[in-house]
């Protein structure tokens, strides 16, 4: 892959970090900041001009886990954080991690599902020598451990997780995606490596996008996918995690919120991890306390976390050998 070194220079967390979204959503739509800083990153990966945005927080040390959070379709690096809340950012200044939100081409992302017909695909985008470089520029400018990349995204940004997964398993540790379902067979456009690797899903039972039973959205014309419980069986499988998965519901948090969380996690001692939090009632949405989503992608559920959710199930994982 030919690229040129990412060049890096400092940027104000708000002036930068809200620039790309509409003026409605920077004018009602805050989350709280970190006391570290934001890094704009741009250079040329296969042809392209890229960008990232980095948060550093002030107590990094050497051999710091990265963990890179992709955007969803129609999305950016910006809409990323303020999706999440912010809250990957104080969990960084907390455990001292560094946090990526990329831009995707097109506001997109090249994933394995054939049918796709964003920008990203139709242009066929080296995303996967995108994160390469992602990983060799925090390698140097931070000191990173490789060992312990983790990658986390929202619907499109879920899809390239499981891509990487499939096709790069030795780049990360571990994957969590939200609002996300793996390509049905027919629509599947990638060559696993069937490398046994960490992972986590996220979905809602009434995601109006991503939906919950698999097959396809009328109008989407992204190809059919695999509904939620063959996703996380074909993951189960692939880890040898052979036994019955344990499930467990989440404690409610109030009583008016009709949605509920069920945690199904197959945890085989010496294999790799296997969860899935069903929101129950819950929508095409990443549940967290800060950022209010519009109502036609469905309900948030009180009742869970989940960048407090993904980094803890990140965190206890071991570094990839």
């Amino acid at each position: 892959m030919a690229s040129k070194l990412l060049k890096q220079s400092a940027a104000l967390a708000l002036a930068l970090g809200l620039a790309g979204l509409p003026a409605s959503a920077r004018e009602t739509q805050t989350v709280p900041n970190g006391t570290g800083k934001f890094m704009s990153n741009v250079g040329d990966i296969g042809g392209r001009s890229r960008i990232f945005l980095t948060y550093v927080p002030n107590n990094l040390k050497p051999g710091a886990p990265l963990l890179i959070m992709f955007h969803g379709g129609g999305g950016d690096g910006p809409m990323a954080r303020l999706g999440t809340g912010g809250i990957y950012d104080h969990l960084a200044d907390r455990d001292g991690f560094i946090v990526v939100y990329p831009y995707g081409i097109g506001r997109s992302w090249n994933t394995c599902r054939k049918a796709q017909s964003n920008v990203a695909r139709r242009w066929e985008v080296d995303d996967i020598g995108f994160v390469e470089a992602i990983i060799e520029q925090s390698v140097r400018a931070y000191g990173i451990d490789r060992k312990r990349v983790f990658v986390t995204g929202h619907s499109n940004g879920g899809q390239i997780s499981y891509r990487l997964l499939l096709e790069r398993p030795d780049l990360v540790a571990g994957v969590a995606a939200v609002s996300s379902n793996l390509p049905a067979p027919e629509n599947m456009d990638c060559m696993p490596k069937n490398v046994p690797t960490p992972v986590m899903t996220v979905n809602g039972t009434g995601d109006p996008v991503a939906l919950y039973d698999g097959g396809q959205r009328p109008g989407s014309g992204n190809g059919p996918a695999m509904s939620t419980k063959a996703t996380m069986e074909y993951f189960a499988k692939l880890n040898g995690q052979d036994g019955e998965p344990e499930v467990t519901r989440l404690p409610h948090q109030k009583d008016s919120d009709p949605t509920w969380v069920e945690r199904t996690a197959w945890t085989k001692p010496g294999k790799p991890p296997v969860i899935l939090y069903t929101i129950h009632g819950g929508g095409h949405l990443v549940p967290q306390p800060y950022y209010t989503y519009p109502r036609v992608v469905g309900r948030m559920t009180l009742d869970m976390n989940a960048p407090e959710v993904i980094w803890e199930f990140f965190s206890k994982l071991p570094p990839r050998e």
